[in-house]
């Protein structure tokens, strides 16, 4: 099953991408020759308004191929893809990424205007029957504000409080919006040698939000999972990060089978952070990707450093090599794993 749910997100995640790319493309009529969903032998094809669109074996990304952009197409007409202006041709290669974003930045919109899934730190999850703590009147739900007059913000507080109090302990909580005072008089339990007042922390909650808040809350989340994935890449570079903190397609799987068993929130939770890497990593400045075309776009506005199409597929092809050396090192990784 983790194999079919990785299939289904992986398949959303490169249709969107690649849709970018065929959409801008067909917006300033560049000639789309294929879409193809995939890699390797093709599995499935036809054709319609002169683009073969196509599903190939390995389902590990996929590709639009415009006419004009490599060097083995002949083609000198207004379709071809490096007849077009300078702002054109940037608008199709950064449109995938674009894409990616997009559906990302939908996906959490929805999820917080639905009901997104959030831990409350000091919430009271369960409540044991005939425990002090439901004797006082404590129940779940309630959110632990304060213990014998200081402030808790972690399970760990809590449970430093009660360990530390002498006698009773006075419990200051929060339900539904007001705040309630309890004395609890704590057991000892010499198997677990501690003090225990018979509840449980944390619990979770679903706060839902209006669309305006959640499309803001989506924005400020997207921008947060941007900056830690360019930390967690600075690291990598530098040394302070190893390739084993990152998971290949075998790791990927096992998440996205793990998430859906989750439920369908878990599920598009991690759709949308992928989303996010995917866009990210394809708009990365390394040759073969679309950040490496877009980085010889820009080095070609100075006469200076004027680059063939020929030497820039050239390296564009060495840079698709290390990416795949890469993709095979990291997945031998998660064979190791798991």
């Amino acid at each position: 099953m983790n194999l079919f749910y990785f299939l289904i997100l992986v398949g959303i995640l490169v249709l969107i991408h690649e849709y970018g790319h065929y959409l801008f493309a067909r917006l300033h009529k560049v000639g789309v020759i294929e879409f193809s969903i995939g890699f390797g032998p093709s599995i499935l094809s036809f054709e319609k308004n002169k683009t073969k669109f196509s599903i190939r074996l390995l389902p590990f990304g996929g590709y639009v191929k415009l006419a004009g952009l490599d060097t083995e197409e002949t083609v000198d007409d207004e379709s071809s893809f490096h007849r077009k202006s300078w702002l054109a041709r940037f608008s199709i290669l950064a449109s995938g990424g674009i894409m990616n974003f997009l559906l990302a930045i939908f996906i959490l919109s929805l999820l917080f205007t639905w009901g997104f899934p959030t831990v409350i730190p000091t919430g009271i999850n369960s409540v044991l029957s005939g425990s002090p703590a439901e004797l006082a009147g404590i129940k779940p739900g309630d959110k632990i504000i304060s213990i014998n007059g200081k402030l808790v913000s972690t399970a760990q507080d809590i449970t430093q409080a009660i360990q530390s109090s002498e006698d009773k302990v006075i419990l200051v909580i929060e339900r539904e919006g007001n705040r309630l005072t309890f004395e609890i008089m704590p057991r000892y339990d010499a198997e677990q040698n501690k003090k225990l007042i018979g509840i449980t922390v944390p619990s979770f909650t679903e706060i839902k939000y209006s669309i305006f808040n959640a499309l803001k809350i989506a924005f400020g989340t997207f921008s947060a999972i941007i900056l830690g994935t360019l930390d967690a890449l600075w690291k990598l570079i530098t040394g302070r990060l190893g390739t084993e903190s990152f998971s290949g397609p075998i790791g990927v799987a096992r998440m996205t089978g793990a998430a859906a068993q989750m439920g369908i929130k878990v599920f598009l939770q991690l759709m949308a952070f992928l989303s996010i890497q995917w866009g990210l990593f394809n708009l990365l400045p390394i040759p073969a990707l679309d950040g490496g075309r877009i980085l010889f776009l820009i080095l070609n506005l100075w006469k200076r450093v004027k680059i063939s199409p020929e030497r820039e597929n050239f390296i564009h092809y060495i840079g698709f090599i290390i990416l795949l050396v890469l993709m095979i090192i990291v997945t031998i990784g998660d064979v190791r794993k798991f």
